[in-house]
């Protein structure tokens, strides 16, 4: 899934730019508090970040269960240092500010995060 991911968002990212890394996250609420009630899961968003060599892209995704992964424009460029990662990536969902955009990013992505940021993970 991850190079579908990276497939889209290097379309629509001009042709020297050179894509590493990509995953999905969700603005909002914690994604977890999406049990207690089926209305909160429309009070989030879905993005998705992408990672070069030198700059980190973030892009609004398709809003539905089933556009998650499709990126639909870019919103900010960042160079890494614009990004604020905590110590370790944990538990179910761990917050990461990109730039001004706080979001919530799956255990499933971690490995990914890990490896474009250098981050040590501990999933469970």
């Amino acid at each position: 899934m991850a190079s579908s991911i990276l497939q889209r968002c290097a379309a629509l990212l001009p042709p020297d730019v050179e894509l590493r890394y990509a995953w999905t996250g969700q603005s909002g609420l914690k994604p977890t508090w999406r049990f207690l009630t089926y209305w909160l899961m429309f009070a989030n968003k879905s993005w998705i970040v992408a990672v070069s060599a030198d700059q980190v892209f973030v892009f609004r995704a398709g809003g539905t269960k089933f556009g998650y992964d499709k990126p639909k424009r870019l919103v900010s460029t960042l160079a890494r240092s614009q990004v604020q990662l905590p110590e370790r990536l944990h538990g179910s969902w761990t917050r990461i500010t990109f730039g001004t955009q706080r979001m919530w990013i799956s255990r499933r992505a971690y490995p990914m995060v890990g490896k474009a940021f250098g981050l040590a993970t501990t999933a469970k």
